[in-house]
């Protein structure tokens, strides 16, 4: 189940959804850039994806 599912329509829910989907695209990015071999892509991808994540945990806390 998904953040925004467990949430429901709380007012957070919208923030969460919008961050699920950031996260899920940064997800294809870091796809890409291994199978392409692009370390430089993958290492700011990862760290774009560390960043969300740490926003995502902070909305649900």
């Amino acid at each position: 189940m998904t953040y925004s599912q467990i949430l429901g329509s709380s007012g957070d829910a919208t923030d969460i959804l919008y961050l699920e989907q950031q996260i899920a695209a940064v997800k294809q990015v870091i796809k890409r850039a291994e199978a392409a071999g692009h370390k430089e892509a993958l290492d700011e991808a990862k760290n774009k994806l560390a960043e969300l994540e740490g926003e995502l945990d902070e909305l649900v806390d």
